[in-house]
């Protein structure tokens, strides 16, 4: 059963959102980039993914995010978390929800209007637990909670995405579903208590309404969803 966060967000549900964007608002935000994925570079910057990870043992958002940004066709196979995008078309870093909201990484298929909201956090020690805790478990993390933060922000922002033509603009279409993920962590620094923990949240939280999933991933995670994305569009093509 999935827990849904994201329905009403109180008393802010009855005000304008105006009322939260900057003065200086620009009525035409950023533009999702248009992509023609090749999977073949995909699978070569996957290689080259790995290879950072095994050399990095923890690492800074800013060092993944500048490593995911020079493999704009691994990072484009996000798109395919939401049912129904089998190869993404739309991508941007770095994309403004209504001016207010930056999401780390956008990506889509324009065909059939559905998108994929991305946080990149660190992949540190207390990355995703602690260093705060009980005697028994460590809490969760900051960076964690700042990430899944940022999910019910843009649920809140994307509510009215069909009726609001600002946001039409924003992704050149009628977005007719999204999706969230959160990417923060590594494998290594959870112990067998800590992982089940994080799984079970990853598979029963969501954050938003019926036509929006949402997960959290690790980067090791990450990887295994590439390396099995790519293994299952070389058995289709075989």
């Amino acid at each position: 059963m999935t827990l849904e966060l994201f329905g009403d967000v109180g008393r802010m549900e009855r005000s304008s959102f105006s009322q939260f964007l900057p003065r200086t608002y620009d009525p035409m935000p950023s533009i999702l980039q248009p992509i023609s994925l090749d999977f073949s570079k995909a699978e070569n910057e996957c290689a080259a993914f790995r290879d950072f990870l095994a050399q990095n043992p923890t690492f800074k958002e800013r060092a993944v995010v500048e490593q995911l940004k020079g493999a704009v066709n691994l990072s484009c196979l996000l798109g395919s978390l939401i049912a129904g995008v089998p190869r993404a078309d739309v991508h941007k870093f770095e994309f403004e929800v209504l001016g207010a909201f930056r999401a780390d990484f956008v990506v889509g298929d324009s065909g059939s209007r559905r998108l994929v909201f991305v946080e990149f956090e660190g992949g540190e020690e207390s990355s995703l637990f602690g260093p705060s805790g009980t005697a028994q478990m460590r809490d969760w993390s900051r960076s964690l909670e700042h990430g899944f933060g940022q999910l019910i922000d843009w649920a809140w922002a994307l509510k009215d995405a069909a009726t609001n033509p600002l946001l039409q603009n924003a992704f050149g279409f009628e977005a007719a579903s999204f999706a969230s993920v959160v990417i923060c962590g590594r494998d290594a620094f959870m112990d067998a208590t800590e992982r089940r923990r994080f799984e079970w949240r990853a598979a029963n939280v969501a954050v938003g309404q019926t036509t929006s999933t949402s997960t959290c991933l690790t980067y090791d995670g990450l990887l295994a969803y590439f390396e099995s994305t790519i293994a299952a569009v070389k058995s289709i093509r075989s």
